[in-house]
């Protein structure tokens, strides 16, 4: 799997963005985009995203700056996720969030910074233009009201009556909708249609393993609460599943989907079953702490 230093990629991305000319950003803008942006964190959205790309044989040189706008995005969704508003969290990857570190206010304009950027960044691909244009459609679908954003609103309607199934829907848009686009974008850029047999099969792929990862957070997060307040919340798939059950239902689902991938591409798509591999122990690993 071919590997690049994306903190790195992101830090000359924000200089060569927010710094030319330096008067451009306001000093304190600056500072809390990159103190969310460059904070720690797995850049699994962007390692999916060109792991995918090596799979589908894109020249990954070209495509780079859309999988660092997909980093972008998905901070500001962190950002804003945080706020007291919302859900008015206040620490963040063992940090402050956001808003405890430079007020509510510059917290909220650093994500809205985020998501213009992101686009800014994202037109900065070297694909032929129909083709960047797709992909650019399918980020902003994963944005908005049908994904991110749809998915923030969804969760204030869950409560002890909802269902399984409206967990998982919540969950295709608040944290599924950036996983498909991280493998659905390079399959754009590609010329890869969504009826096709490719099409589908990394459609598939993307909604199972955003699925998957989001259980593996719900399980892990459960393991760090001594008191498993996490179980009785119901956006938390422990409201509905044991852990037993969630895993099987997740791993049956994520092998399946998988398989279809080495069907079509065999050892080409071995970049993606490594990062699904990670998410697969994750969840073994959690599952075998609580049952």
């Amino acid at each position: 799997m071919i590997h690049f230093d994306i903190e790195k990629l992101l830090k000359e991305s924000l200089d060569q963005h927010l710094n030319q000319p330096k008067s451009q950003t306001p000093f304190h803008l600056d500072e809390a985009i990159r103190y969310s942006l460059l904070s720690p964190g797995k850049r699994i959205r962007p390692r999916l995203f060109l792991a995918c790309a090596e799979m589908l044989e894109l020249q990954i040189e070209n495509i780079i700056p859309s999988s660092l706008a997909l980093e972008m995005l998905h901070c500001f969704t962190l950002i804003h996720d945080d706020l007291p508003c919302m859900d008015n969290d206040d620490f963040r990857r063992g940090k402050p969030s956001n808003h405890k570190k430079f007020g509510e206010s510059i917290a909220l304009l650093a994500g809205d910074a985020l998501m213009a950027l992101g686009i800014e960044v994202f037109l900065d691909s070297k694909v032929v233009a129909p083709r960047l244009l797709s992909g650019l459609k399918r980020f902003l679908w994963a944005a908005g009201p049908r994904g991110v954003i749809g998915g923030q609103a969804s969760e204030s309607l869950l409560g002890a009556h909802s269902s399984w199934n409206d967990l998982k829907k919540l969950h295709s848009q608040k944290t599924g909708a950036l996983f498909s686009a991280a493998l659905l974008i390079p399959k754009d850029f590609a010329g890869i249609s969504d009826d096709s047999e490719q099409g589908r099969a990394i459609d598939s792929f993307a909604h199972e393993l955003g699925l998957a990862f989001q259980i593996a957070d719900d399980l892990e997060d459960t393991l760090q609460d001594s008191a498993s307040h996490s179980l009785h919340k119901p956006t938390s798939v422990l409201f509905y599943l044991s852990p037993l059950e969630a895993s099987q239902k997740t791993l049956k689902s994520l092998k399946y989907t998988t398989d279809a991938l080495i069907k079509i591409w065999a050892e080409k798509s071995d970049p993606l079953k490594q990062i699904t591999q990670e998410v697969i122990q994750k969840i073994e690993k959690a599952t075998g702490a609580l049952t």
